[in-house]
């Protein structure tokens, strides 16, 4: 069965992100979330900087700022990790998007190779990991990794779904990345983190992966599920 984990849930992330960066830089430490935004002429770019660490943006790629979930996953991998993959050395961060996961693990020292099916995301992630120790490859889930192992996988998947279209690309919708997930995922791993609606976890559940544990994660959306799955050794 799935087990709470014992951790105090996070404070709520604000809606408003102006707020969000009031509220950690009222602890007197440098702000975790920072949004930059930038006009010239016509054109208006949007950066973020999480952790210090600074991330662009791309079209057509998921922005884990403005779907705060990705902000809030990232801001529990060091707890997950420590929790349950403490000696995780390597890791894969599939669908990996602007790169978040990937630079936040490569940050808490994890050599890490991230994936995405969208050139643009790949772009995008290798700008924003230059200089980390992370792998950026294009491909379709787990065929840029065929033949390679890692201590751990993170992935926050796809939540709709259906198949991509024009409107909605597979960085927000897909049929079958769940299903895919549970039937290969622990060929790569023995430990397996991923982020999904806590409302949907019997839909996670359904894809055969082993959850062991979760944590919520309140956010101004739909809360955040953190789940592990492990095999046993």
């Amino acid at each position: 069965g799935i087990s709470l984990f014992k951790w105090c849930v996070i404070c709520p992330l604000s809606p408003i992100d102006n707020e969000l960066s009031r509220q950690s830089g009222a602890r007197g430490h440098r702000p975790k979330l920072e949004i930059v935004v930038r006009e010239t002429g016509n054109v208006r770019s949007r950066k973020f900087i999480f952790d210090g660490h600074r991330f662009g943006m791309a079209r057509g790629v998921f922005d884990p700022v403005r779907h705060l979930s990705g902000i809030a996953f990232a801001d529990q991998l060091a707890d997950v990790v420590a929790h349950y993959a403490p000696s995780a050395r390597t890791a894969l961060d599939l669908g990996t998007g602007c790169g978040l996961l990937g630079a936040t693990l490569a940050r808490l020292g994890l050599k890490v190779v991230a994936t995405d099916i969208s050139e643009v995301a790949t772009r995008c992630a290798m700008q924003n990991c230059v200089e980390l120790d992370v792998d950026v490859r294009h491909g379709d889930m787990f065929a840029p990794v065929e033949g390679e192992t890692f201590d751990l996988v993170v992935v926050n998947p796809p939540y709709e779904r259906s198949d991509p279209t024009w409107r909605h690309s597979g960085a927000f919708t897909s049929s079958d990345f769940l299903e895919k997930l549970g039937a290969k995922v622990h060929e790569f791993a023995p430990t397996v983190v991923v982020g999904f609606p806590v409302d949907e976890a019997a839909v996670l559940g359904a894809t055969g992966l082993d959850l062991v544990a979760w944590r919520t994660v309140e956010t101004s959306g739909h809360d955040l599920g953190v789940f592990v799955s492990k095999l046993e050794p």
